[in-house]
């Protein structure tokens, strides 16, 4: 897109991110042009949820959504529902909005704990991990933004094609898991 070019042009000879809202959604809609040529979605940051469920017999699974064709990165691989933080929001009350909207769903959690991955000093994308007693049927007519949505286990994760941002704080999000001592983790 040829005005992408001209945002990101400005964030490389200005050397700060330049913000770029859009005439639609709310007030952390928008694109941020980065010095380095990177381009994100969220004028605030943007955040998204890592939903763990573990059953009576021990059977740890999570819940992902397969993105849509029409999204930006990521399309047709599976990731967290997630999005752009609106102006004030803290990462989980911006995590859980977006899988309200994407799912339409409303669920009890217990925060486990999150990950923030800085992409600039002024900006970033956090996963927020939390646990759920009840687990949830995936709806059946999903949100635009998806086109599939299910729970998997680790193993299960590991063979899907995930979005490779997902992919790469993945053992991350594992690793909170694992030393939250909430049952069904290794360190449980």
């Amino acid at each position: 897109m040829e005005w992408h070019a001209q945002f990101a042009s400005e964030a490389a000879q200005k050397g700060q991110p330049v913000h770029v809202p859009v005439p639609w959604g709310g007030s952390g809609d928008g694109f941020v042009f980065f010095p380095d040529g990177q381009r994100r979605w969220g004028l605030h940051g943007a955040s998204g949820v890592f939903i763990r469920h573990v059953d009576a017999d021990g059977v740890e699974t999570f819940f992902l959504a397969q993105r849509g064709d029409n999204v930006e990165g990521g399309r047709s691989q599976w990731a967290l529902p997630g999005g752009a933080l609106e102006a004030g929001e803290t990462p989980v009350q911006g995590a859980m909005r977006e899988f309200r909207e994407e799912i339409e769903i409303e669920i009890d959690v217990e925060v486990l704990g999150d990950h923030a991955q800085p992409v600039h000093e002024t900006w970033s994308y956090t996963t927020v991990v939390v646990q759920v007693q009840d687990r949830f049927s995936p709806p059946d007519n999903l949100h635009w933004e998806n086109q599939a949505a299910g729970w998997f286990t680790r193993e299960e994760i590991a063979e899907l094609p995930t979005y490779e941002a997902f992919a790469e704080v993945l053992p991350l999000l594992f690793a909170i898991i694992d030393s939250s001592g909430n049952p069904g983790s290794d360190a449980g």
